[in-house]
């Protein structure tokens, strides 16, 4: 569970995904997010595994696919 800020016209109760934008970066497939206020809200959901770093958690949330490691020539 995690306290998240929402937009004005959001319904009371619905589903998302998350994804946490600092370390250690997990993503939540299936959140349920409770509106407790104005434009706060609360979020229910179970974390995936961490993700290794920040690029890789901008790569889920924007559905880039797989990353091209910097180096990484093929």
């Amino acid at each position: 569970m995690r306290r998240i800020s929402v937009n004005p016209g959001q319904r009371l109760v619905y589903r998302t995904w998350t994804q946490e934008m600092s370390e250690p970066y997990r993503r939540c497939e299936n959140t349920v997010v409770v509106r407790i206020g104005g434009l706060r809200a609360l979020a229910f959901g179970k974390w995936g595994a961490p993700l290794a770093d920040e690029d890789a958690a901008m790569a889920t949330v924007f559905r880039l696919g797989q990353l091209v490691l910097e180096g990484d020539d093929d």
